[in-house]
């Protein structure tokens, strides 16, 4: 008897059933069948692989001057980066990026045609604002400064721009120039305010009035978490006909600019871009995956969403985030074809939203619409009631497939369309288990990697992802669903072969639908992609509509898989984007509960499977496929050998670890104390991603005996007394220290008063004096049973941070873009404090520019760093003080 196939034997408690066929196959699909179905999958992200790397040509200086040429963008970008880092509150910033962003103004205004009139205005402001950016903080900045471009219709009417004739309507282009500290800022975001510059000019040449305004801000502070943006919507008499914007990002240098988000209202903004721009590429499921909070960003979309009562688009680059805020985010680094690109798009969406009516309208407050390109071809953009619509269709749809399949059970197999449904859903069970066994199958293969030592080496070389957590999902999925195919008990007994393939084909039907019911339920957008995955499922329903029966099972096995081209062909394009973006946030995104490679791992292998998750009915259905097993297994042993030699480390000169080290002096004054009672001198270093520190052993003297942040210390104090310059206190609390010869170089000098308010015990006001830094960070720790209720400069109080025991937090930044004056506030606190004392202070002055920047130890600490690395970090005054 051929091993394949056995004599139909009843199982327990089903002898009354019979089955058409007397012999039940066990495999029918021959294997190499299942192995071109598998190459034909992966092929699919070559091919998304390919949509990616598609770039338009760049056109030259000598293009015609109302289109966008790449060249003359790169000459901006070139003035811009030769400054060097560009810090908020710089020289650098401050003087030259100002005097080269007004040079290029004035050529804007120079190559304008008759028809439009440009001018600029140099702007300073002050503010304060708070955000839920990480922790939550309270931002307070001083002369701010950017540059403000507007370019004009040559005897405009007024339009209605929000109702006034003061204020015509107006388009938002909005780049920022300032960067981080050692990064020259090519791509964030020296290149968007290049693309910004080279489509005004194109704007303002125009050969006929534009219909609406231009406003291209270029502003100087952006890093320092969204402020001169905040400057300008809610300080700029230009900014009160601002309509709707178009935001110029990057975590990334070159390749294809992604929409990531867009909104919160006036859907008609994406409507815009997917008619208008000639390389789309965008995504709801982006925008849903953003603000999860799963990237550590934020961009000033927030800003003029918030606080400008705006909607428009946020546009980033995301290719090569391993240059992103360091020292290798170099204009050479950045694509002539990639400026192009981005700037096609950009001129081809401003041109259409100037275009539009809908610009002078009111705000259409409806929700914005699920959106995606499919493959960089066409953008597919529906508004909330038609997307539920066609979700509803779609299960509808799904449903008369599922009844239509028990009801050709019935007939073509004796088998009863209830036992049928059972055994759906039961398929459909096993096809969750063999998913997470596939999952599991990675996890445990990142986890002996990490165990091993073997840590990251996919971040160099993301190629070995394939084969240490794609292919072990595989095989690990595919080996449950054989086990569960195997099985002779219960109704289950009864599938094989084709009734098999069959059977798990209905359940991934209904697992698809449920999970489109569930995403449309949520108000997910990203629904979409469960809605493309039905497709397999309704490929064979016209046949059977128009036959009355089911086609044959090899006819339904090609229309299921002419039925899963697309899916997988647009789940392969958004995996190999999501990967090729995430990749890189793992080198600076910290650790969390999870190691890196065990994350990793369970993100590749759920795209992976889904991706080739049409092929479980084949798999299950499929002769000797244990050759196929092995052969996969025999690839993820030869990549896990790799990854543990020294070809796989988990560095390069191009990919480079990141590391911050900041030289801290830290005093601290307890209670009733006049003076400090504790003063040290240390280099502090955040984990930034797994290897942090000890990867710098052999390279930099005394990390091997870098201790960690200690329990005491966070128990002490607020934020662990961590001198880091952003409320993130999972951070903080896994910091580094190690003692450094010297003090740093920059002082803050702190002087505070605790005062009785008259006639109210419950009462006190805090006033405090800080000078001598321009970036300082404050962290308020009220007492238990106390609270901040309000502060100078803010008109109220601080946003609240997380809990430090049963005592609350604020963190609050302090910026001055100018030479610093002293920092004078009060703030009142309210309450009855449980134990002695009113409030924790911790002030730390952050030099990140200037000759107070590093001392001479700390130079050479960084200096000693391998090319492998890249490297930062300032010198910081921090004082504590309990009151």
């Amino acid at each position: 008897m051929n091993k394949d196939t056995e004599p139909r034997g009843a199982p327990a408690g089903e002898e009354e059933l019979l089955l058409k066929e007397n012999v039940l196959e066990r495999g029918v699909v021959p294997v190499w069948v299942v192995c071109m179905a598998a190459c034909l999958t992966a092929g699919t992200l070559l091919a998304a692989g390919a949509v990616d790397r598609r770039l338009p040509e760049p056109l030259p200086r000598d293009a015609p001057a109302q289109l966008f040429s790449a060249e003359r963008a790169y000459d901006h970008l070139i003035n811009l980066t030769s400054i060097g880092p560009r810090v908020a509150g710089s020289y650098e910033n401050e003087v030259l990026a100002v005097r080269e962003l007004v040079s290029a103004a004035r050529s804007v205004a120079a190559a304008a045609s008759p028809h439009n009139l440009v001018d600029y205005d140099v702007f300073t402001a002050s503010g304060a604002f708070s955000l839920t950016f990480l922790d939550g903080m309270t931002n307070i900045y001083r002369d701010v400064q950017s540059v403000v471009i507007r370019i004009r219709g040559a005897g405009e009417a007024s339009g209605p721009g929000r109702g006034s004739a003061r204020a015509p309507a107006a388009l938002l282009i909005n780049c920022h120039f300032d960067t981080v500290p050692d990064s020259p800022g090519a791509s964030d975001d020296g290149a968007g305010c290049a693309v910004a510059l080279e489509t005004a000019r194109a704007l303002a040449a125009a050969p006929r009035p534009l219909r609406h305004r231009v406003l291209v801000l270029l502003n100087g502070a952006e890093e320092n978490i969204l402020q001169a943006s905040h400057a300008f919507v809610t300080s700029h008499a230009w900014a009160r006909g601002a309509r709707a914007f178009i935001n110029i990002e990057a975590c990334g240098a070159g390749g294809r600019e992604v929409l990531f988000q867009a909104g919160p209202h006036d859907p008609w903004i994406v409507e815009v871009y997917a008619g208008a721009v000639p390389h789309p590429f965008a995504s709801s499921l982006a925008q849903e995956l953003f603000e999860s909070g799963l990237i550590p960003a934020d961009t000033d979309f927030r800003i003029f969403r918030d606080f400008g009562n705006m909607s428009g688009v946020d546009l980033a680059w995301s290719s090569n985030g391993y240059v992103y805020h360091t020292r290798l985010d170099t204009a050479d680094r950045v694509p002539l074809p990639a400026l192009q690109r981005t700037g096609d798009n950009v001129l081809a969406l401003a041109h259409g939203l100037l275009s539009s009516e809908r610009l002078e309208q009111e705000t259409e407050r409806e929700r914005q619409p699920v959106f995606f390109d499919v493959v960089g071809v066409v953008v597919v953009a529906a508004r909330a009631t038609l997307a539920a619509s066609v979700a509803v269709a779609v299960l509808l749809l799904t449903v008369l497939a599922l009844v239509l399949s028990a009801r050709d059970a019935a007939r073509e197999l004796y088998m009863p369309a209830r036992l049928w449904l059972k055994l759906v859903f039961l398929m459909a069970w096993r096809a969750v288990l063999c998913t997470a066994a596939g999952v599991a199958a990675s996890a445990g293969v990142a986890l002996v990697l990490h165990v091993l030592g073997a840590r990251m080496s996919f971040y160099a070389q993301p190629a070995l992802l394939v084969p240490l957590y794609a292919l072990p999902a595989l095989a690990g999925s595919w080996a449950d669903a054989r086990l569960a195919g195997g099985s002779r008990r219960g109704p289950a007994g009864l599938l094989r072969g084709w009734v098999a393939w069959r059977a798990w084909r209905d359940a991934l039907a209904l697992l698809t639908a449920s999970s489109l019911a569930l995403l449309g339920a949520l108000g997910l957008r990203s629904a979409f992609l469960p809605a493309l995955w039905t497709l397999p499922a309704l490929s064979s329903l016209p046949f059977r509509l128009a036959a009355g029966t089911s086609p044959p099972p090899q006819t339904a096995a090609a229309l299921h898989a002419a039925g899963s081209t697309l899916p997988a062909l647009q789940t392969a394009y958004l995996a190999l984007n999501s990967i090729n973006m995430f990749v890189p946030i793992m080198g600076r995104a910290g650790t969390a509960f999870l190691p890196a490679d065990v994350m990793m791992s369970v993100v590749v292998s759920s795209l992976t499977l889904l991706t080739f998750s049409w092929m479980l009915p084949l798999v299950v259905a499929a002769k000797r496929l244990n050759v196929l097993l092995y052969a996969v297994l025999a690839a993820s042993c030869v990549g896990a050998l790799y990854s543990l030699s020294p070809l796989g480390a988990p560095y390069s000169e191009t990919r480079p670890q990141r590391l911050m080290v900041f030289h801290t002096r830290r005093s601290y004054t307890p209670l009733g104390a006049g003076d400090p009672v504790s003063l040290e001198d240390f280099f502090w270093m955040p984990e930034l991603d797994v290897n942090t520190p000890h990867s710098m052993d052999k390279y930099i003297e005394g990390v091997s005996a870098a201790r960690v942040t200690a329990a005491e210390e966070c128990s002490r104090w607020a934020y662990c007394g961590a001198p880091y310059f952003l409320p993130v206190l999972s951070r903080v609390s896994r910091g580094y220290s190690m003692p450094a010869p010297e003090p740093p170089l920059p002082r803050l000098r702190v002087a505070s008063r605790l005062l009785v308010a008259d006639g109210d015990p419950g009462s006190r006001t805090l006033q405090l004096d800080l000078s001598g830094t321009q970036h300082a960070v404050l962290v308020l720790a009220p007492a238990e049973g106390v609270r901040v209720t309000r502060c100078s400069e803010l008109n109220g109080p601080p946003r609240e941070g997380p809990a430090w025991g049963a005592r609350r937090t604020y963190f609050v930044t302090l910026h001055h873009a100018r030479d610093p004056h002293t920092w004078r506030l009060e703030c009142v606190l309210e309450g009855r404090p449980v134990a002695e004392g009113w409030v924790q202070v911790s002030a730390a002055g952050h030099a990140m520019f200037g000759p107070r920047r590093l001392s001479d130890s700390h130079s050479r600490l960084l200096q000693a760093a391998p090319p492998h690395v890249a490297v930062t970090g300032w010198g910081v005054d921090l004082h504590i003080l309990d009151l």
